[in-house]
């Protein structure tokens, strides 16, 4: 079976949800007068951006073949490059700031960027090298 109902009922559904995203934090762009935070901003529209192509491309065609195609490789390491750079951004912000008094917070901050940081190198490695076998 096709699905087809199904297959658009989804589309609708995540461009719905993040197109909302997107638009508040294109909105979001008037009040910055930061370049880091416009950086981080502009980053998480391409990735939110992208995610949505992404879905939508693997919905309507889904293959196994197109997931390990060089383009979708190269598209999966630009976005979570960019996802990368906008936590390190991100993080070297929020250290020297006044939110980040409790020792606690500099130690949960410098956490979550190692874990990401592990996650972008497993998501490279998967890609570069699994996902080409």
């Amino acid at each position: 079976m096709n699905y087809l109902t199904l297959r658009i009922w989804f589309i609708v559904t995540i461009t719905l949800a993040l197109g909302a995203v997107t638009t508040r934090l294109a909105w979001e762009i008037t009040y910055i007068t930061a370049a880091s935070s416009l950086a981080i901003i502009i980053l998480l529209i391409f990735a939110i951006i992208s995610v949505n192509a992404l879905l939508i491309y693997l919905t309507i065609k889904p293959s196994l073949k197109k997931l390990k195609s060089l383009p979708m490789r190269i598209w999966v390491t630009a976005l979570t490059t960019a996802g990368l750079i906008s936590a390190i951004i991100h993080f070297v912000r929020f250290v020297p700031s006044p939110e980040a008094a409790a020792p606690l917070s500099v130690i949960i901050a410098t956490l979550l960027l190692m874990s990401a940081t592990s996650a972008y190198l497993l998501i490279l490695w998967l890609v570069w090298f699994i996902g080409k076998a």
